[in-house]
């Protein structure tokens, strides 16, 4: 097996001693193989082969070998049932031989020579053996020899006899499957092969290990002799095989050691080496990740790819368009900006001067502006707006229809693409083409084009995209190609998409994450695919800089802006620069990597790996010890992956991504330690025996798995790695790699930590961690490292000491203890960094082992002088609470409390100990915690400690009022609080805590009517030890007086209560210790319940109890109380009652308890209580008394005891108006009479709003009273006689006829205090309805029968005639609705059920509390029973008559109505929230429980740092817990499948032109509406800036304005200005036009809107529409081209005329369809119009018609190819010759070649003649001086004028002649064309200034000459022409020819020389041999004389009159 993890591994050469072992263990094993016999050679096992013999074993696997049937193979493949890509085969009975396969991992060369091997193979071998000495090496041989020989398990095979087996021979054998799923053969570095053998019952296994080491030491002994490989079989068995490891070394005798035994490794388990691990896990992943890398650098640049090019022309577009709209944004900021120039104002002023009354000269000013319009700016404006039109609706609108139409190529290649693959298109592409299904798992070789696409796809990524659309287009593309690959892709293709993403820039994981998808489960190739994916992302990036050359950080600033720019340099926590600035641009980013990281599916892994079925169920019982090995190999190589990952990111930019690298070789380790932890519950003793691999030495795997993690970790420093090995699985290590790691963890700083721990022994670390020199050092390098790393180490520790199972090792435990003990208290130099974790941790440590409290108290009495006040935090901090302290322990703490001074550490630290211990029970049992001796002994020590320091101060005994006062005022405040108020709270805190009562001890003894015996009270006074109980007694002091109850006869004995504990108790109240009365109260006071008299009738117990109410009521006696009491509440805001409160709460709680079966009963609590309370004066008025009494009578309620309480307070209340004739009761009673003659009631005023339980019996009773005393009864009936009465009057009678003592007031009749009573009561008190239903008792009464009188109704409404009372019944009304209202809201609330927690306080009784509502049915239910209420009390009926109930509607509920008519006194139970009642009694009780509960048993819940790694069923449910906390991978990209960009061509189409023409037709009418569209907003675009324009100079204005202005003088002489100047002045000022400014509002809306609008990027469907049309010319095209048919010409031209017809000036206008009917014309007029002889004529009328498509049509205009039309069409166009047509006729012209025709086609002279007659029709068409528009077609028609003429001369001069005179007598032509016609004919004369270029070769000008005959000729026609045309007329017969031939008379009087010259040279030159003078030459004088004359008689000839005629 390679080694590809770690290269920096060197091979050392052995040493000589080594040799000297080797050899000697050598010839030992030789001796040994002799043994074995020939005959009991099994199969051979491939072993190590030399180059020699042939290619390694696994060259000779064919990668496509099926794999082999596992049923045929065996029943049960051990060895390798389990492949780790492969679910685990269940049969398990037999096992293959194994085979040890040889080492051909990439990386690694071959041996040279066999001998090297043979070294190699050595070495591997005896590293197994450890660290050895000579002697044990020895032993080993010796005893390898004795057990071969001996058991006859295995002998070593003859060497001669196994060199037949080659590897061949072996390999057919091979059956069973392979580690890994079938992967390309060069993917995978090695396989484990295993044989079967002949015989499948001698089946056996070799541990691969020992077979290795000991086949390469027989190979070293004879080399020269064996080539092939070395066997060892072993005997049959009848047992099933098994791998129990030889033994090489007898165990050591036991020894006594200094430090404490450890389980030693015996050298038989010694752990695999790595080499020996890869058996069982042989992936090569390190080393095919080059492989794969160096496949992918193969294909990853294409950049002459088609797809490469066409992104490019998309990317330029889209850079043109972008560029285009920062244009527009800039020409829209410079309109703004102009607009602002616009106007410029001008600050004016005006003096205003003037005489006041005074005739005083006064002046003023006023200030006022005016306006100027900038002209020139308007004129800028208009420029500016016209520009931004044209960028907005032409270049803006061309580019963004380039862009559209560049994207939808690329996304028509996309299509093309995935079409032509198979696979891809049936997957992907919608309705795709009609073929076979393909196979999916296509070939590379065929996914290659899409591979290709999206390499190129992934380079756009790698470049600096600023443009958002374009960057998303790329991602949208590849999202589509990729999962399309996903879909169809081998695992090959998926690491593909890995190497491209991690090649690509920083930001990669915002949307490439997807990208990469791993399944494991249900995947063949699942775990191959995560490792190597994983491998390849935790290797170092290859070649990644030259990927990102393109992102080079020059050109990446120039683009950055706002916070990305500047440069950053990151640093890590020591300040040191970790990356280099300069290339830490190429880095990816930590988020990228942790979401890559985050894809893996970890759990699916671990799910495989451990084998936990789909539905989630863990089976270890089906793990086996091979099974398990296989897990230890498979951790360990994914954990030195994971290893790779922390070595390769080790930079501080990736901490966190570390961190979750860290956190994953944790959870590895988790789920092996769980998954171990179950295999050793499942396997016990008996099926060890069975099993491969024994217990110790899996055990010995584990921790060797354990230690490399661990190692991995601890170098990875800094970076915050080393916080998950504090929650590393430590409960499953052996004790002895415990001791290991924890030495190793303090020699990190060393270097060699392997070698370090591979010869560690776990005694040493023992002997080395108790060495002081270790110590010192280890705190010198804590002091070095970052101090979270050093938090994290000690954190690791901590958990190091977790609890184990029961082989835990107790002095690891206290060596940690100490240790960090030492660190964070002791050494000075790391204290101040680790005291606050280290006091955590050690409290953490202590709550799973409470007995090392003792360990640190001892070693704190040591050092307490150097950790000084930090101690107290310590144990503040320690779960004292679990601790049972010894009796030496407390003796220390006695010693520190005593000996030492309040203010010193060693006293504070024992009062914290103290007050930390558990003085509660233990569980459920009720048991004491602590032993109740130590109650006793620690009281009695705290009375001791009190008495010592606080005697003499003002803390005890009876100190004046002054100085009580302070020491109460800075108790509340907390100010200054000295030593000594802080010991006194300590003391009174502990003691009440404390157990010392014995109902306190046994709660369940308390109420017994006989005290228990078990535990006598001791006497104070006979007793010794109470001797400082007494003294403090004696001395006053109130601690004292509280222990004395507590703890002697006084408290436990009603006598002695009464006699001594009363004076006691009535010390504590008077010292204001009221917690401690209440504490008192509490187990004192169920002695007394059953005999109430004696405290009843004790006057200072009585008194005690009115004087703690007082005290704590908020409300204190005398002044400086008073004064105390306010300043109190202003500094601190406390509210007093608490101790009150609590006592409510013991009373409750006394109440509950007195309920049980055997006690005095409820009833005599609630009798005791009121009666000591109602006992006091003017109990009534004292808010305290009502607020316990108000508790009391719910508890009445509740115990269902209200009839006793009514029964005292009745007594009381009749005793209060006097009925027992006690004339001085009834006198002191003044007092209590208020004005108005109120009759005396416990309830002050009308009601209580807040006591409502109280004023519910108080009613109740006094209700029962007015019953008995028939007063209510004889008031009705006075009523009912005498109906005017009023129902004062009525109550005056009816005291006069019963004779009361008292005179009754009105408002005390029951009918009003029930009323005012339901006003009062809060919505949501549960005894509201009650109340309403008590009230309406009384109100519908109807009490006529009773008299015997007739029913009349209801007497209710009687009671509320008066002003007042009537009132009072609308505010019943109202308040009916606002609780009906309140109960609807509450109605709709959810209920919320739980419990209140102790602790929490009293809910307000006027709303629900939080944690519990009312059932939302009982609120429903009482809405509807208020809205009765409601009807009842608003219906006038039910007072006025009597009504018949049944017929009543279902509101009044007629049922409910009866029973109150007849006075039904059974209250409506059913409206009472007993279960709020409940809460609220819960909540009181809950008050005390809380001051009972120890303060640490309110946290027993807490939270351990410890996780029991031992339970089976925890670490079953831990890894099914922990496979849910996996971050869940990112979905694939979802496969949309892809439609045709652009429709398909049918063939139809292009064979049928009524197909043609319907195919193109919808296309062309989209791309012209979007034209009509987009001209449509450039004209409005233009008429609103125009608009705009015209409106902006009216905005301002300079108005005529009048100002009035009064201007006074300062006055003279001290008085005022007798009368203002009024002064009036005209002025233009600045006027803004509010109506202009609106309307340019208006328009700039609108112009903005109508911006937006063109600036939106034209619909999809217009590209779709184009490039469907050029597809469809495209095809044509192509066809014709192909094949060249009629019919394809046919439907070309008609599609090229379809196409011209939607051409119009809106599509000429916008840019994108100019441009394409453009290209449509061009294409289709090349290939089907141009040069077609039957198309001239149709193309030539087409032009002619669509006049401004000549440009467009007039390339495809070729007359030429129509001889025989030439002149026909030449005549069209001279017969459309215009003004407006120059142009269109310029350019048809230009396409008639007159020569080329001349030539080619030689026409008849008739056509020759008619076309001469059309050019000079033409040409006189022009007129005299041609217009400009026309003057080019002139040119041209000149040109051929004078080509008709010089072809084939002189043909046509004749008619050339005529012609041109005619129409120059008419003036109908230019002279220019005189001038062309004479440079035709030679006639030239020098060149004037102005003169006009008239189109014309040198050549034609030149060949045609005239002849001398012609000439001739040519003057006698012209003389006679000349001549008849100045006879012809009477104009030229007057004035002659020159009126008319003025215009040509250059050029006649040049023809005419040139004419007369030629005859003049030719006569002369017949004459040059004549003398001068001769007669010949006077002829031919006379001759030329005539002749000229003649010649010009017609110019100079002057007729008279008669000529004339």
């Amino acid at each position: 097996m390679a080694e590809a993890v770690r290269p920096k591994k060197t091979k050392t050469k052995p040493s000589g001693r080594s040799q000297d072992k080797k050899k000697k263990l050598n010839d030992d094993l030789k001796s040994v193989g002799n043994l074995t016999a020939s005959s009991d050679i099994q199969q051979p096992l491939p072993g190590h082969l030399n180059e020699t013999e042939g290619p390694p074993l696994l060259a000779l696997v064919d990668r496509a070998q099926p794999q082999p049937d596992h049923k045929q193979a065996g029943d049960g493949l051990e060895f390798t049932d389990i492949p780790l890509s492969e679910p685990a085969s269940e049969d398990a009975s037999e096992l293959p031989v194994a085979e040890l396969s040889l080492n051909t991992g990439t990386g690694q060369e071959e041996p040279d020579t066999g001998e090297e091997t043979v070294t190699k193979s050595g070495e591997a071998g005896t590293c197994c053996a450890g660290e050895l000495d000579t002697g044990q090496q020895e032993h080993r041989g010796t005893q390898i020899g004795q057990t071969c020989s001996d058991s006859g398990q295995a002998a070593l095979p003859d060497v001669k006899q196994t060199e037949h087996c080659t590897p061949e021979s072996a390999l057919e054998t091979s059956s069973a499957p392979l580690m890994v799923s079938p992967i390309p053969l060069h993917f995978v570095a090695a396989q484990l092969f295993a044989t079967e053998s002949q015989h499948s019952d001698s089946n056996v296994i070799v541990e691969s290990g020992f077979v290795s080491g000991m086949l390469s030491d027989v190979t070293a002994a004879s080399k020269s002799e064996c080539r092939a490989p070395a066997v060892l079989p072993l005997e049959e068995q009848e047992s099933p095989p098994s791998l129990v490891p030889v033994e090489l070394v007898k165990p050591e005798k036991a020894c006594q050691r200094l430090y404490p035994e450890l389980s030693c490794i015996s050298p038989s388990t010694l752990p695999f080496t790595r080499e020996q691990l890869r058996l069982w896990e042989p992936g090569s992943w390190l080393g095919n990740v080059e492989l794969h890398v160096s496949e992918f650098e193969g294909m990853a640049h294409q950049d002459g790819h088609e797809l490469h090019e066409l992104l490019m022309q998309y990317w330029r577009c889209r850079k043109q368009l972008c560029q285009a709209q920062a244009e527009l944004q800039a020409a829209v900021s410079d309109c703004k900006s102009t607009q602002n120039r616009l106007w410029s104002f001008r600050d004016e002023q005006l003096t205003l001067q003037g005489v006041c009354a005074d005739q005083s000269k006064v002046c003023g000013y006023h200030r006022y502006q005016q306006v100027v319009l900038n002209e020139p700016v308007v004129g800028e404006l208009q420029r500016l707006f016209e520009s931004k039109a044209e960028l907005l609706h032409q270049t803006l609108a061309l580019h963004s229809y380039t862009a559209l139409l560049s994207r939808l190529q690329v996304e028509s290649y996309l299509y093309r693409l995935l079409c032509s693959i198979p696979a891809a298109r049936a997957l992907s592409v919608q309705d795709p083409p009609r073929a076979e299904s393909p196979d999916l798992d296509s070939q590379p070789s065929s996914l290659q084009p899409l591979k290709d696409s999206i390499s190129v796809l992934f380079s756009f990524t790698r470049r600096l995209l600023d443009d958002a659309q374009f960057q998303g287009d790329i991602h949208l593309w590849l999202q589509q190609l990729v999962s399309v690959l996903h879909g169809v892709g081998s695992v090959g293709d998926h690491l593909y998409l890995l190497n491209h993403i991690l090649r690509c820039p920083a930001g990669v994981g915002k949307w490439a994450v997807p990208f990469l998808q791993i399944k494991v489960l249900d995947n063949p190739s699942g775990v191959y695919h995560f490792m190597q994916a994983l491998a390849i992302l935790v290797s170092p990036v290859r070649t990644r800089v030259s990927y990102l050359c393109h992102m080079k950080p020059s050109e990446k600033k120039s683009n950055s802006t706002g916070k990305e720019s500047g440069n950053w340099t990151l640093v890590d926590e020591g300040g040191e620069e970790d990356e280099d600035p300069e290339t830490s641009w190429l880095l990816l980013s930590e988020e990228d990597l942790v979401a890559l990281f985050s894809q893996f599916p970890f759990d699916e892994l671990f799910k495989h790996l451990l084998g936990i079925n789909l539905k989630g169920a863990c089976q270890p019982q089906a793990t086996t010890s091979q099974k398990m090995m296989k897990i230890f190999a498979f951790a360990t190589s994914l954990v030195e992956l994971l290893a790779i990952g922390l070595e390769t990111y080790n930079r501080s930019r990736y901490r966190q991504f570390v961190k979750r690298i860290g956190h994953m070789i944790r959870m590895t380790l988790c789920y092996v330690s769980d998954h171990w932890a179950q295999y050793i519950s499942i396997t016990g003793a008996p099926m060890q025996e069975q099993e491969s691999f024994s217990r110790e030495k899996l055990q010995v795997e584990f921790d060797e798995l354990f230690l490399r993690a661990v190692l991995h970790v601890l170098k990875a420093k800094r970076l915050g790695v080393w916080l998950f090995m504090s929650e590393m699985p430590y409960g499953t290590l052996s004790s002895a790699m415990l001791w290991k790691i924890f030495y190793i963890m303090q020699c990190t700083e060393s270097e060699g930590l392997d070698r370090l721990s591979a010869n560690l022994r776990p005694d040493d670390c023992v002997r080395r961690l108790k060495d002081p020199e270790h110590q010192g050092k280890f705190e010198r390098w804590l002091v070095e490292i970052n101090s979270s790393d050093g938090i994290c180490l000690l954190t690791t520790f901590a958990h190091m000491a977790q609890p184990k199972r029961a082989d835990g090792d107790p002095e690891f435990v206290k060596t940690i203890v100490l240790e960090i003990y030492e660190v964070s208290y002791v050494s000075v130099s790391t204290r101040e960094t680790f005291s606050k974790v280290g006091r955590e941790l050690l409290a953490a440590i202590a709550t799973a082992h409470p007995r090392i409290i003792s360990v640190l108290l001892w070693r704190l009495q040591e050092t307490i002088d150097r950790v000084g006040m930090v101690s107290l935090y310590l144990f503040k901090e320690l779960p004292v609470h679990l601790w049972r302290p010894a009796a030496a322990e407390i003796a220390v703490i006695r010693d520190w409390l005593l000996s030492h001074s309040l203010p010193a550490v060693e006293n504070k630290l024992a009062c914290i100990i103290l007050e930390g211990l558990n003085w509660g029970s233990c569980g459920q049992s009720g048991a004491l915690f602590l032993d109740p001796s130590l109650h006793t002994e620690v009281a009695l020590l705290v009375v001791e400690a009190y008495q010592k320091y606080l005697t003499d101060k003002p803390y005890g005994g009876i100190i004046s009022e002054s100085i009580k006062q302070v020491s109460y005022l800075a108790s509340v405040v907390r100010l200054g609080q000295t030593p000594e108020s802080s010991f006194n709270q300590w003391a009174w805190d502990l003691v009440l805590r404390l157990k010392l009562h014995s109902n306190d001890r046994c709660p369940q003894d308390a109420w017994s009517p006989a005290p228990s015996t078990i535990t006598p009270v001791p006497e104070i006074s006979e007793t010794p030890t109470l001797h400082p109980v007494l003294k403090a007694v004696k001395a006053g002091i109130p601690i004292g007086c509280y222990l004395a109850i507590a703890m002697t006869t006084t408290g436990h004995s009603l006598e002695r209560l009464c006699c001594d504990g009363v004076a006691l108790l009535n010390m504590l109240v008077q010292s204001r210790y009221l917690r401690a009365v209440v504490h008192v109260l509490q187990v004192v006071l169920p002695l007394v319940y059953p005999c109430q008299y004696y405290l009843l009738k004790n006057e200072q117990f009585l008194n005690s109890i009115q004087l703690f109410l007082q005290l704590d009521s908020g409300t204190p006696q005398g002044m400086a109380q008073q004064v105390t009491n306010k300043v109190t509440q202003h500094l601190t805001g406390a509210s007093y009652g608490e101790n009150v409160k609590l006592l409510n709460s013991v009373i409750q709680a006394h109440v509950s308890e007195s309920s049980q079966p055997g006690r005095v009963g409820p009833a005599a609590v609630l009798e005791f209580w009121v009666q000591v309370l109602t006992g006091q004066n003017l109990w009534h008025r004292d808010r305290t008394v009502l607020y316990l009494l108000d508790h009391l009578c719910r508890a009445a309620f509740l115990h269902q005891q209200e009839e006793s309480l009514q029964k005292l307070l009745y007594q009381q209340h009749k005793n209060a108006l006097g009925y027992h004739g006690d004339k001085g009761l009834l006198s002191s009673l003044v007092g209590w009479i208020v004005a108005g003659n109120v009759t005396p009631s416990f309830i002050e005023g009308n009601s209580l709003p807040e006591e409502v339980w109280f004023s519910w019996v108080v009613l109740n009773m006094e209700s029962i009273f007015e019953e008995d005393s028939q007063l209510r009864r004889c008031v009705e009936h006075e009523l009912l006689t005498n109906p005017s009465l009023p129902p004062d009057q009525a109550l005056k009678k009816a005291q006069t006829r019963l004779k009361l003592p008292v005179v009754p007031s009105l408002q005390r009749l029951m009918v009003y205090r029930w009323a005012h009573q339901a006003l009062v009561t809060p919505a949501d008190h549960p005894l509201l309805p009650l109340v309403w239903q008590k009230f309406f008792l009384l109100y519908l009464r109807q009490p006529g029968p009773e008299f015997g009188l007739e029913a009349r109704g209801c007497i209710g409404r009687r009671y509320f005639h008066s002003p007042a009372h009537s009132n009072l019944l609308k505010e019943m009304r109202q308040r009916l609705v606002e609780v009906a209202d309140f109960h609807h809201a509450a109605s709709k609330a959810l209920k919320v059920p739980r419990d209140c927690e102790p602790g929490e306080g009293e809910g307000s009784s006027r709303s629900p509390t939080p944690e519990h509502m009312t059932s939302p049915e009982v609120h429903k239910e009482l809405v509807r029973l208020i809205n009765v209420f409601a009807v009842w009390l608003g219906d006038e009926n039910l007072q006025m008559q009597e009504v018949y109930l049944p017929s009543l509607p279902k509101q009044y509920d007629s049922h409910r109505l009866a029973k109150v008519m007849q006075n039904q006194q059974e209250l409506w139970m059913e409206y009472m929230d007993i279960e709020r009642v409940q809460h609220e009694l819960r909540e009181v009780l809950s008050l005390w429980t809380k001051i009972r509960t120890e303060p640490s048993c309110l946290h027993n819940s807490s939270v351990t740092i410890f996780t029991d790694f031992t339970n089976p069923q925890a670490a079953r449910d831990r890894i099914l817990t922990n496979l849910q906390k996996h971050d869940a991978p990112q979905a694939p990209v979802p496969l949309v499948s892809m439609r045709a960009p652009v429709p398909n061509i049918s063939s139809s189409a292009l064979s049928d032109e009524t197909s043609a023409t319907e195919l193109i037709h919808d296309d062309l009418s989209a791309l012209q509406h979007h034209a009509k569209l987009a001209a449509l907003r450039e004209s409005q675009q233009v008429a609103l800036d125009s608009e705009l324009l015209d409106t902006l100079p009216q905005l301002y204005s300079n108005r005529e304005e009048q100002l009035s202005m009064q201007l006074e003088c300062r006055g003279s002489g001290g008085r005022p200005c007798q009368g203002s100047a009024l002064i009036n002045v005209k002025f233009e000022g600045m006027h803004k036009h509010e109506a202009v400014l609106n309307q340019i509002q208006s328009l700039k809306r609108d112009v903005k809107q109508l911006q937006t609008d063109a600036m939106k990027p034209p619909p999809q469907s217009v590209a779709e529409a184009a490039v469907h049309v050029e597809n469809f010319i495209t095809a044509l095209v192509n066809a014709y081209k192909l094949q060249t048919t009629a019919l394809s010409q046919k439907i070309g031209i008609a599609a090229f005329y379809q196409v011209v017809s939607f051409v119009c000036d809106d599509t000429q206008r916008h840019p994108p369809t100019r441009q394409f009917f453009s290209s449509c014309i061009e294409i289709l007029g090349q290939v089907f119009i141009r040069d077609t002889q039957r198309e001239c004529k149709q193309m030539l009328t087409t032009i002619l018609h669509n006049r401004r498509l000549c440009n467009l049509l007039s390339p495809y205009f070729t007359p030429n190819a129509s001889p025989r039309e030439l002149v026909p069409l030449y005549e069209e166009v001279v017969l459309a010759l215009h003004g407006d047509s120059g142009d269109v006729i310029f350019m048809l012209l230009t396409k008639f070649d007159l020569v080329f025709w001349l030539s080619s086609s030689q026409p008849h002279f008739s056509e020759r003649s008619r076309l001469m007659e059309l050019v000079h029709l033409a040409l006189t068409s022009c007129g005299l001086q041609p217009d400009d528009e026309i003057l080019m077609p002139f040119n041209l028609f000149c040109k051929h004028w004078t080509q008709l003429l010089c072809y084939q001369f002189p043909d046509h001069y004749s008619d050339f002649l005529r012609l041109l005179m005619q129409s120059s007598a008419e003036q109908l032509i230019s002279p220019d064309c005189w001038r062309a016609s004479l440079r035709a004919l030679g006639c030239t004369s020098p060149p004037k200034k102005k003169s006009t270029k008239i189109p014309g070769s040198a050549r034609e000008t030149t060949a045609v000459s005239l002849s001398s005959q012609q000439i001739q000729e040519t003057i006698g026609w012209l003389s006679d022409f000349f001549l008849k045309l100045h006879l012809s007329k009477a104009d030229f017969r007057s004035f002659g020819l020159f009126s008319k031939w003025g215009p040509y008379m250059d050029e006649v009087k040049m023809f005419w020389g040139y004419l007369l010259k030629n005859v003049i040279d030719l006569e002369f030159a017949g004459l040059a041999k004549e003398p001068v003078g001769s007669v010949q030459i006077i002829k031919v004088l006379q001759a030329l004389h005539s002749k000229i004359v003649g010649f010009f008689r017609p110019w100079i000839l002057v007729l008279d009159t008669g000529e004339a005629r």
